[in-house]
């Protein structure tokens, strides 16, 4: 495969994290109009399966199919992450905070 951005493979993330098993409480289940539960089958029907499996897993991360690694590989990143030095520095940490730029 050929690589067109300059992302580094090391960099490009591997799984999506989950924030849901990290809530203090559990989300209420989607209901219909009528009330009741809506089934996890019923989303099927409009989203891809992948799509729901991510949305109704209790997992912390979620891997990421390995296509859409190879094809962030090959796209790059849209917008540049720029480092924000000046606020690490304000808040007196060791993080390293990155920010997306937007701008033309």
């Amino acid at each position: 495969m050929e690589l067109r951005s300059t992302q580094k493979p090391e960099f490009i993330p591997k799984s999506w994290y989950n924030i849901v098993p990290d809530l203090p409480e559990k989300i209420p289940p989607y209901l219909l109009p009528d009330g009741s539960i809506a089934r996890r089958e019923m989303f099927e029907v409009l989203f891809s399966k992948e799509l729901v499996r991510q949305e109704f897993s209790e997992e912390r991360f979620i891997k990421i199919p390995e296509e859409l690694v190879e094809y962030y590989l090959q796209v790059g990143r849209p917008t540049p992450l720029l480092r924000a030095r000046n606020l690490e520095k304000y808040l007196g940490t060791s993080a390293r905070i990155y920010f997306k730029y937007e701008g033309v």
